[in-house]
């Protein structure tokens, strides 16, 4: 992949630029993530707390120690799913995130050139998530932002209207309105 300067991003490099993207929509733009606004908001605080009392409990109380608070995440059971712990009034994706992590580290150790295998996949999905959050926003909240100059997402609804990649413009044939006769 190239930037416009011609500079090349490998799948690790982009697959954290998308992800912050993602997540500074999540934060500031919560209207573009969601057509129910705020359930990002409310799952992304919810697992913040979520971790902040887990790594408490781990007593990692520097988050800057990530290769320790990394290998705890990756210790945690998942035998039981998240709604038997904690009921399901939390919005935490924290347990998840730890199934996805060692799915993720699995497919590095099966396929361990440096992790490469890992970070295409990363990347590709990433570029799957931001398709789906651009076809669930609202078209009035796309035409908004594109008035004032847009957003990434934004002109991927675009693309993908043009491309016919959205539901959200699908068009049925329908029963003709008119019919064209000839005389003979």
């Amino acid at each position: 992949m190239e930037n416009l300067s011609g500079n090349s991003y490998d799948d690790r490099e982009f697959s954290k630029i998308t992800s912050d993207y993602m997540m500074y929509l999540l934060i500031m733009r919560p209207k573009l993530m969601s057509q129910v606004a705020g359930i990002g908001t409310i799952r992304f605080r919810d697992t913040l707390a979520e971790a902040e009392r887990f790594f408490k409990g781990k007593h990692i109380k520097n988050l800057r120690d990530m290769k320790r608070a990394s290998k705890t995440i990756l210790s945690v059971s998942n035998d039981y799913e998240p709604m038997y712990v904690k009921g399901n009034r939390s919005k935490s994706v924290l347990f998840d995130a730890s199934m996805l992590a060692k799915e993720l580290q699995r497919l590095e150790d099966n396929n361990s050139r440096n992790g490469h295998g890992k970070w295409r996949v990363l990347s590709k999905v990433w570029v799957e998530l931001l398709c789906y959050a651009a076809s669930q926003c609202k078209a009035m909240e796309h035409v908004a932002q594109l008035s004032r100059g847009g957003e990434l997402l934004s002109f991927v609804w675009l693309l993908m209207a043009h491309f016919g990649l959205s539901d959200q413009f699908e068009i049925d044939k329908g029963e003709p309105r008119a019919i064209l006769v000839a005389g003979e």
